[in-house]
């Protein structure tokens, strides 16, 4: 394929929503292909000065300041035939331009079917503020009511969380049908502490909230969370399934102390009939392998279940070590390994990209967080068999300011990059992306990391006993929309940033089947 088509096919726009997850429950297959395996990892090229735009084998396409908000989530949807970007913001206030008012940190609304030129479109207010708490709406999934099953056709539904650390937060659903003109349907669950990474299935309408109620008498450590499991296949009348966690953190788990909470689900859907499960954030990590239909439907009570109802649906776990947390878990199935197609058997491998969590309070201070590759093929006894990390130098990045490592992955299956790419947030190290196409051996193959601007905060730092400050981008999450574009957000209120495969990283993106 050429590098002409290949920008064409990228950028060319769908008429309907795909049938991967979350839309649906077709994975795309991924052929063999002729990678380079076992060969060492390209140079990978020093960034410019820690305040200067630094890409390789990346374009920046356009940008939005997203009125200065912090972001953690951005989810993309190709919807009838716009490309609306949906953005989840942690807690703080800045000024709406569209309103004139300062607003709580909420859930930003924009037009992105020009890359070039995204248009901000509304602005849904989070929640104040108040002591003790953290405010801001993190996470948004969305759904098209042409394929959730007892939705109204023709109507679109967005899935947030409100608040995330506090005694009064909530999980809401919102009518989008007009992006510009939002109006909130129904609130799911309320009376909610530590909310955060929800999964919305939308063919089938089941939806993983991640949440807790301190009423109810869940156990947690670090992370304050568990999973409330909804049926939203009609947005307007949820319907409580059960709540789901490991085994010590239910209410009758007695005095042990709980292990760490989750912090977010991905499902494969109805076809793979499994649902992924990290926990720990970013320590004494936990990733989990669930059976779909045993956890929807073997346990005898929803709120406070036994010990058997949580191992019931347990196929496969496998613990972190104590410095590393799990952050993101992403399956990829039926992967071909080129220089295994002389074996008889595992010829192809599924796996598992899983992500832990850098310490988000300042560069270097804790133990260096990274990304993984393990092998799932076998999945009562996951494997870990390579990693994904950034060095510190060149780019000082212990020292340029704001947190250092790895975070979020890239979630949707969509081709072209499934089963070829891992693109991940890497904080101050920007977007980075690794070719996958040999799991034993992945090579980084690009990056990019934008410039600070007016609205990026501050962070400090200690070098030798004296404090440095400085405006240090944070590259949050990213995610790719169906056209093939990538879209980072920035956490210390850099904005967003829509961006282009170029070069070796294009050219293994459309490598033919």
């Amino acid at each position: 394929m050429t590098r002409f088509l290949l920008l064409a096919l990228l950028l060319s726009p769908l008429a309907a929503p795909q049938s991967n997850p979350p839309n649906g429950s077709a994975i795309p297959p991924i052929a063999l292909t002729e990678a380079r395996t076992g060969a060492p990892p390209e140079n990978v090229p020093a960034p410019q000065n820690w305040d200067q735009q630094s890409q390789w084998n990346m374009e920046l396409l356009g940008s939005n300041d997203l009125q200065g908000r912090s972001t953690y989530q951005p989810t993309i949807v190709n919807q009838d035939g716009r490309q609306i970007a949906y953005l989840g913001h942690h807690a703080g206030t800045r000024l709406n331009p569209l309103t004139g008012q300062m607003e709580p940190n909420g859930t930003s609304l924009l037009d992105v079917t020009d890359p070039k030129n995204p248009k901000y479109l509304f602005h849904i207010p989070g929640p104040a503020e108040k002591r003790g708490e953290v405010a801001g709406s993190q996470m948004v999934r969305v759904c098209s009511g042409n394929v959730l099953p007892h939705a109204q056709r023709g109507k679109w539904y967005m899935l947030r969380t409100r608040g995330n650390i506090g005694v009064d937060e909530s999980q809401e659903i919102y009518d989008t049908t007009d992006p510009a003109h939002p109006a909130l349907l129904t609130t799911i669950v309320d009376h909610l502490s530590n909310t955060h990474k929800n999964w919305w299935e939308c063919d089938t309408g089941i939806a993983y909230l991640v949440a807790n109620n301190i009423a109810e008498g869940w156990k947690h450590t670090v992370s304050n969370q568990h999973l409330k499991i909804y049926d939203l296949s009609d947005p307007a009348h949820p319907k409580y399934i059960r709540d789901f966690g490991l085994p010590g953190q239910q209410p009758e788990a007695g005095a042990d102390t709980p292990p760490t909470g989750i912090h977010g689900v991905i499902s494969a859907g109805v076809a793979k009939n499994r649902v992924y499960m990290p926990y720990g954030v970013g320590s004494n990590g936990v990733i989990q392998i669930i059976d779909r239909k045993k956890l929807l439907t073997d346990f005898t009570n929803g709120v406070r279940p036994t010990r058997e109802d949580l191992l019931a649906p347990q196929v496969g776990v496998i613990k972190m070590s104590r410095d590393q947390g799990g952050h993101s878990a992403f399956p990829i199935f039926g992967v071909p390994i080129p220089e295994f197609q002389g074996f008889a058997r595992y010829k192809t491998r599924d796996l598992l990209i899983v992500t832990s969590e850098a310490d988000t309070n300042q560069a270097c201070t804790t133990a260096p967080h990274m990304a993984f590759i393990l092998d799932i093929t076998d999945e009562t006894a996951p494997w870990p068999i390579s990693t994904l990390r950034v060095p510190e130098m060149p780019g000082d990045f212990c020292g340029k300011g704001g947190p250092f490592g790895a975070h979020g992955i890239a979630e949707s299956f969509y081709p072209p990059y499934y089963g070829k790419l891992a693109i991940i947030a890497w904080f101050n190290a920007g977007v980075r992306i690794w070719d996958i196409r040999d799991p034993y051996a992945p090579r980084q193959i690009a990056y990019f990391m934008p410039a600070p601007n007016q609205n990026t905060e501050e962070s400090c730092i200690a070098v030798n006993g004296s404090k440095t400050c400085r405006k240090a981008i944070s590259t949050n999450n990213v995610e790719v929309d169906d056209r093939g574009l990538i879209y980072a957000v920035d956490r210390s209120g850099t904005g967003l940033h829509i961006l282009r495969l170029t070069g070796a990283a294009a050219e293994v993106a459309g490598a033919a089947h």
